[in-house]
């Protein structure tokens, strides 16, 4: 008998292997990315759980890929590109969810939003667009096109649109100052495609000139995002 122990234990412990190898713990994850829309801010970074993430600062009009997380609550902090913490807070990640958190600024401080995606396909030849007031210092606006659609309506700062079906193509937006035909911003053409996500937002300060200067900024998404 005793020489068959040795025998025994191995197959024993190759069992324990193989089983534990058939029940790997799996992690639940959601998936996150940041959108800095803060000229204030000079470039972002964000700790999680007091570990910072990117390695490189997410510049004004910049954005992250989306990156995955333990679906738990976590600890977040953003910090502006001198190192100084000025969001403390905590999030939760759902378990399959996605988030976008959007720096940005307002009469003259900076904000955050953490704003849960939903990704549903758009069909045929149409595309998803939403919109967010994100200007430090603009007022009210609606957004139309040239033919005077209106797409948006009376939209203050920090205040966004669930994603809307529209037909891809070439469009002229006009941004103007809410129930009236003051105009703020009139874009060049933009193109929308079919089956995009685009995340459109109203940017700067009004009487700024260069990079801070009042303008639309799309970010498209397709279905590799």
């Amino acid at each position: 008998m005793k020489k068959y122990l040795p025998l025994l234990l191995l197959f024993i412990s190759m069992a324990f292997l193989l089983c534990c190898k058939g029940n790997k713990v799996k992690e639940n994850i959601g998936r996150m990315r940041v959108i800095n829309a803060s000229y204030l801010s000079g470039g972002i970074n964000i700790d999680m759980d007091y570990g910072t993430v990117y390695n490189t600062y997410v510049e004004y009009l910049n954005y992250s890929l989306f990156r995955d997380y333990i679906a738990t609550k976590h600890k977040l902090q953003i910090r502006n590109i001198s190192g100084a913490i000025f969001i403390d807070t905590a999030i939760t990640i759902v378990e399959n969810k996605d988030y976008t958190l959007f720096v940005y600024d307002s009469a003259g401080y900076i904000l955050h939003k953490v704003i849960e995606e939903n990704f549903i396909t758009p069909v045929g030849s149409t595309c998803n667009v939403r919109f967010l007031h994100l200007s430090n210092n603009v007022n009210r606006v609606d957004v139309l096109d040239t033919a005077n659609t209106l797409f948006f309506h009376s939209m203050k700062n920090g205040e966004y649109s669930p994603y809307t079906s529209f037909n891809s193509g070439t469009y002229k937006f006009i941004v103007n100052q809410a129930g009236t035909s003051n105009l703020i911003y009139a874009s060049p053409p933009t193109t929308f495609q079919p089956g995009y996500f685009y995340t459109m937002y109203l940017k700067g300060n009004t009487g700024s000139v260069g990079i801070d200067s009042v303008g639309l900024f799309e970010v498209g998404l397709n279905g590799d995002y």
